[in-house]
């Protein structure tokens, strides 16, 4: 009978309390039984999550659990890599859950394309309504094929918990424990090491949109464009044939951030001028740009031109958007 290899599974969680029990049931009963189930749990909190995930160490043997004083997520990502010992790596977040099959899919992705990443989709869950990524036919590519995916914004993006590594991918690889969204610069790296990369846009995780403050909103907005941009630089770097579709994509997040200002109520000449001066900068660029579509169009030129009318677009996209947030601060 095959033995199939080890999967470990880094969870980590800092007060999610209310949906830490959901998210290692949902661990502990997946059909792919030969699991690792490191369990890093930031200590210091308000909620019980200590104590839940004691009680379930003590229901399951494959649940290895890391109390550490908590510190963010990239230390206790580290925190994981060091204690797993499989020869495949998947990432669940402690407030998010997964269909039973999510692991066996994945692994049997890479095992039959010989692949180094393979990709599922995800629901996105919000407190009234679960929306299920758009189907399409499963695509096999490299690492160009891959960025321009992020870039095009038409399949993945750069989390980690859609996806199952081959554990080699992550050799020297540390998450900066100084900076935030750090798991978009690791992918963009575990993206170029892969040979091929599988993906099925099935929706088999469950992500739980988790609004925060306004604040946060806009701080998050900042930090993902310098992401990006550093991205971009990067992409340009090994594929300049993508240049068109990197500059597209940092429009989109300038445009972006301008919207969330607005919509937020957050929005100062000073926080905004950094966004405007790369507008107009890139003035003819972004003219002559054929991947920068008309709707983008129109909001660059109200961006510039009659803020109001960006405001009021941006705003009627939010009402419309059925009993969720669409602007929101995710994890």
């Amino acid at each position: 009978m095959r033995e199939f290899p080890r999967i470990s599974v880094i969870c980590i969680a800092y007060e999610v309390g209310p949906y830490l029990s959901q998210c290692l049931d949902s661990i502990i009963n997946q059909t792919y039984e030969n699991l690792e189930i490191i369990l890093v749990v930031g200590t210091g909190g308000k909620d019980n999550c200590v104590e839940i995930a004691k009680d379930y160490a003590a229901k399951d043997i494959r649940i290895k659990t890391v109390f550490h004083k908590a510190r963010g997520a990239a230390a206790a990502r580290n925190i994981g890599l060091q204690a797993a010992t499989g020869e495949y790596i998947g990432f669940v977040d402690g407030d998010d859950y997964i269909e039973k099959i999510m692991f066996e899919k994945l692994y049997l992705m890479v095992d039959l394309m010989d692949a180094d990443i393979a990709v599922c989709g995800k629901y996105t869950e919000y407190v009234h309504e679960s929306i299920p990524d758009k189907q399409q036919k499963v695509k096999v590519m490299d690492t160009k094929g891959a960025y321009k995916m992020i870039l095009n914004g038409t399949g993945f993006f750069f989390h980690l918990w859609d996806k199952l590594f081959r554990a080699s991918l992550f050799d020297e690889i540390v998450f900066p424990e100084d900076r935030r969204v750090e798991d978009r610069g690791i992918v963009t790296v575990l993206l170029s090491r892969a040979n091929k990369i599988v993906y099925d846009s099935k929706p088999l995780y469950h992500f739980r949109q988790r609004s925060g403050s306004e604040s946060r909103v806009t701080e998050i907005d900042e930090l993902n464009t310098q992401a990006d941009r550093e991205f971009t630089d990067h992409v340009k770097a090994l594929f300049p044939e993508l240049k068109d579709e990197c500059n597209a994509f940092l429009t989109y997040d300038h445009v972006t951030c301008l919207q969330n200002m607005l919509v937020h109520k957050r929005y100062t000449r000073e926080k905004a001028l950094p966004h405007l001066k790369y507008l107009k900068k890139h003035k003819n660029e972004i003219g002559e740009n054929r991947m920068i579509g008309k709707k983008l169009r129109l909001k660059i030129f109200m961006a510039k031109y009659f803020r109001p009318g960006l405001y009021f677009i941006t705003l009627r996209g939010v009402r419309k958007d059925a009993g969720h947030e669409k602007f929101s601060f995710s994890k």
